[in-house]
């Protein structure tokens, strides 16, 4: 099975911010339902069970919701991902956490922030001047509850089963 730790998100212009990036590329959007910060992405494993068993300290730990404010691309030279920023000092502490109670090796740096699209092809006439005002605008929230979720690839999307909360 296919794991990851992550957090639902909601963001309160979804829909405008697919509209306003329209003009700069053309991408397969993220179902609204799907939208999440992984906190860790676990790949193939056999069984949930270890990770549970793990990661029960995560039930007390006291958690706030993150804001979500800002956006951004992965990739270069040509941007492959359009994302939503949820960076904070706390937000990194609790990655190192998790990953310290699974005793996990990460292969790549933390950073979080929540997918919103994967880009087809970019054009990035004007795509900075438009950044700018949505970059002070909060635009969603990260629920705090922690889910060890399941994720099933099937041709029209994945699947998401969460299996546990934290």
């Amino acid at each position: 099975m296919r794991l990851f730790l992550g957090s639902y998100a909601t963001v309160d212009f979804y829909d405008e911010i697919k509209r306003d990036m329209h003009p700069f590329f053309d991408a397969k959007w993220v179902e609204p339902r799907n939208l999440h910060l992984t906190w860790l992405f676990l790949g193939e494993q056999p069984s949930a069970e270890p990770f549970i068993h793990r990661l029960q300290p995560l039930r007390t730990a006291p958690r706030l919701p993150l804001s979500i404010q800002g956006f951004g691309t992965f990739g270069k030279p040509h941007p492959k991902i359009f994302y939503l920023k949820t960076a904070t000092v706390v937000t990194t502490l609790l990655h190192e956490k998790i990953a310290e109670m699974l005793e996990w090796e990460a292969d790549a740096p933390f950073r979080p922030h929540i997918t919103m699209a994967r880009i087809k092809t970019f054009r990035s006439d004007g795509y900075r001047k438009l950044q700018r005002p949505w970059m002070s605008e909060p635009l969603g929230e990260v629920d705090p509850t922690i889910y060890l979720i399941e994720s099933r690839l099937t041709p029209s999307g994945p699947v998401y089963i969460p299996l546990e909360e934290f």
